[in-house]
């Protein structure tokens, strides 16, 4: 299995590329029934999850759901860990649905690479600005919908979050 190290350092919301993507997501809260919701967003570091359910800050949660491939689905499968959460108290990012920000816990160096050729494939011609969810200076572009707007966080106030 791929620990994602890799995840925790170069998995930063302004570093990696994530692509706007909608896919049905199966997931199993610990002590929980299977459920089912949807992906808002993705990169090789993880996943917003639109959904309901009460996720509390490091809960950890198994999950899986598929890309496509050119003439087939890739299934991915994976432990993850709840990064942050956008619900209707205390809601950071007001433009995005009810949900969590997953962290991929742990994926195997063949669904990373399957993850990765997806991302890199994704439509070139659709850009979206990013801007910092803390201060607002422009983070500039990433892949997703022409004219809408993502948000990550700069380097600068990252660091006065610690």
């Amino acid at each position: 299995m791929f620990e994602s190290q890799k995840s925790k350092d170069e998995c930063k919301k302004s570093t990696v590329e994530r692509v706007i993507f909608e896919t049905t997501v199966k997931y199993k809260p610990l002590d929980e029934g299977v459920r089912f919701d949807r992906c808002n967003d993705l990169s090789i570091g993880g996943l917003f999850l639109k959904t309901k359910f009460p996720f509390d800050i490091d809960q950890t949660v198994t999950l899986t759901f598929s890309v496509p491939n050119q003439n087939k689905e890739i299934s991915i499968s994976c432990v993850a860990r709840v990064a942050w959460t956008n619900f209707d108290v205390n809601r950071p990012k007001v433009n995005y649905p009810s949900g969590v920000g997953l962290q991929f816990l742990e994926l195997s160096e063949e669904e990373l690479i399957d993850l990765s050729k997806f991302i890199e494939r994704y439509d070139e011609t659709k850009k979206m600005d990013v801007l910092c969810a803390w201060c607002g200076d422009s983070l500039g572009v990433r892949k997703g919908p022409f004219g809408r707007t993502s948000h990550g966080i700069c380097d600068q106030c990252r660091e006065s979050l610690n």
